[in-house]
């Protein structure tokens, strides 16, 4: 139980091998930070960033939908 929070965010900043996207980046349209380096981020309007979250969801979605046609064949 104490590896559980570990093993949850190493498995949400990994790309997923199907829609090649981080479930943390769809989730909250950004890379997680991880605290070992200096990063600055730029802040979107909320139009902008809701927009972006859901062109990524639909992006992700067809690619979803293309695998599982691919994977009944």
């Amino acid at each position: 139980m104490e590896w559980l929070a570990t093993a949850e965010f190493t498995y949400n900043d990994k790309k997923h091998a199907t829609t090649r996207k981080m479930p943390f980046e769809l989730n909250f349209g950004r890379h997680p930070w991880k605290g070992d380096f200096m990063v600055q981020i730029e802040l979107p309007r909320v139009e902008e960033f809701a927009k972006k979250l859901q062109e990524s969801w639909k992006h992700v979605t067809q690619v979803m939908e293309e695998s599982q046609r691919s994977m009944k064949k």
